[in-house]
C-alpha cells in the first residue's frame, strides 16, 4: 500500500468570522462542555418503559439490551427546555440498543435565540431493521415521512451536545443530523456506516426524499451539519460549532458528512476498504460519490485524519456556485484514495479553536479508532 500525504493549497473564500466563542473544557475534546443529567438513573428493557421514561420525564435514562421500536418506527421527540440536562446511555458492555428508533432534540418550537442545552448520548448501538423499512408504504416513504425522517440521532436548535461511543447504522435518511442552528457540539469515538445487506437490498423500494424517487439502497449517508445555506456558520449567524474527532466512517459508504458548520475535524478513520462497485438492483451506481463534502456557508479545519480508498475524499459541495466557504488542512493520510479531492489551504499560525486538544498522528488512526469507536 502506498501511503502519501496530500500538500495543501490556499483554497478559501472571505467569511465573515464572528465573535470569539467562551473558553471551554477539554474533556469532550471539542466543542461540547456538556455533562449531562445529574439526577438519579432508571434503567429501560422495552420500547413500553423506555416510552415511560420518556413521558415521565426522566432526564437520565440508561439503556439495557436491545429494544425495539416496531415496524412502523418510533420517534421520541424533546422539544422543549424541560429537556435540558439529559443523559441517554447504554449500560456498560456495549450491548445496549435502539432498533428502529430515533432520538430527536428538537428546539425549533422556541423563542429566537433559545435552545435546548447540555445533552450526552452515549454508548448506544442504533439501527435500522431492513425488512422492515422496506415495507414502509404511503406517506412514510413521502417528504416528511417518518421512513423518510429516519436517523439514529437528530438535533435542532440544540447546543452543547456530546455523543461519544456511538454506533448508528442502516437509517433510511442520513445516521445523523446536526441542524437548525444547534451549536457546540463534540462527535467522538463514533462509528457510522451502512452493511452489505443494506446496500444490496432486493427489492430495494423507491421512496421520495426531497421531491424525486430514488432507491432506497442508495440512500447511504453519514451526517448533515447544517440543512441548508442559510442554516450554515456563515448565513445562520455563526452557529454550527462541531468538533468530530476519532470516528469510524464507513465501510458501505455513499458519502457525506455534508459540512456547512465551523467544523474541526481530527483523527477520523474514512474506510471504503470495501469499494463498492457497479450497480444495485435499480440500476443505480455503488459506487462511493465523496467522503467528506464542503458545503456552503462553511469554515472546514481537518488534521490528522485517515482517508482509505475513498473516492473524491473532499468535495466542494455548493448549494449555489458563489457561495463562501473556507478549507483548511493539515497532516492528513490518504491511502489508495481515488477521483478529484480538493485541498485545503495551510492552516493558520494561531488556531481558532476555544479548546486544548492533542490529536494522533494519522498513521495511527485506523488502529486506534477501530479499537475504540463503538459502545463499550
Amino acid at each position: 500500500m502506498t501511503l502519501f500525504i496530500l500538500s495543501v493549497a490556499s483554497v478559501s473564500t472571505n467569511i465573515p468570522h464572528f465573535g470569539a466563542t467562551p473558553a471551554r473544557a477539554a474533556s469532550t475534546g471539542g466543542y461540547a462542555t456538556a455533562t449531562g443529567s445529574s439526577d438519579t438513573a432508571v434503567t429501560v428493557t422495552t420500547l413500553a418503559e423506555l416510552q415511560s421514561a420518556f413521558n415521565n420525564g426522566k432526564h437520565h435514562i440508561i439503556i439495557k439490551g436491545n429494544i425495539y421500536g416496531g415496524p412502523s418506527l418510533t420517534t421520541l421527540t424533546f422539544a422543549s427546555t424541560s429537556w435540558n440536562n439529559v443523559t441517554i446511555e447504554g449500560a456498560s458492555g456495549g450491548g445496549a440498543v435502539l432498533q428502529n428508533i430515533q432520538l430527536k432534540f428538537s428546539g425549533e418550537l422556541l423563542s429566537a435565540g433559545t435552545n435546548i442545552e447540555n445533552i450526552v448520548i452515549k454508548n448506544i448501538t442504533f439501527y435500522g431493521n431492513i425488512t422492515d423499512l422496506q415495507n414502509l408504504s404511503g406517506t412514510a416513504i413521502q417528504p416528511g415521512g417518518t421512513g423518510t425522517n429516519y436517523l439514529g440521532l437528530s438535533f435542532r436548535r440544540t447546543s452543547n451536545v456530546w455523543v461519544d461511543h456511538c454506533t448508528i447504522y442502516n437509517t433510511s435518511d442520513d445516521l445523523m443530523s446536526i441542524s437548525k442552528a444547534s451549536d457546540n457540539v463534540t462527535v467522538s469515538y463514533s462509528h457510522f456506516y451502512f452493511t452489505s445487506s443494506w446496500m444490496n437490498m432486493n427489492p430495494n423500494p423507491l421512496w421520495n426524499w426531497v421531491g424525486t424517487y430514488q432507491d432506497l439502497a442508495s440512500e447511504r449517508l453519514a451526517m448533515v451539519i447544517g440543512a441548508n445555506a442559510s442554516d450554515s456558520y456563515t448565513y445562520g449567524g455563526g452557529k454550527l460549532h462541531v468538533t468530530m474527532h476519532h470516528n469510524w466512517f464507513g465501510p458501505y459508504m455513499k458519502g457525506r458528512p455534508l459540512m456547512r458548520g465551523f467544523v474541526h475535524l481530527y483523527n477520523n478513520y474514512f474506510d471504503n476498504s470495501t469499494t463498492p462497485s457497479g450497480t444495485n438492483s435499480q440500476g443505480s451506481s455503488q459506487q462511493q460519490y465523496n467522503a467528506n463534502q464542503i458545503g456552503s456557508g462553511s469554515v472546514i479545519y481537518s488534521e490528522g485524519n485517515y482517508f482509505y480508498k475513498t473516492n473524491q475524499s473532499n468535495q466542494i459541495g455548493l448549494d449555489s456556485s458563489g457561495d463562501a466557504y473556507s478549507f483548511y488542512e493539515r497532516n492528513n493520510t490518504y491511502n489508495a484514495t481515488t477521483g478529484t479531492s480538493a485541498a485545503g489551504a495551510a492552516y493558520p499560525s494561531t488556531l481558532p479553536f476555544p479548546y486544548s486538544y492533542t490529536p494522533d498522528s494519522a498513521a495511527n488512526v485506523p488502529n486506534i479508532v477501530q479499537t475504540n469507536a463503538g459502545p463499550k
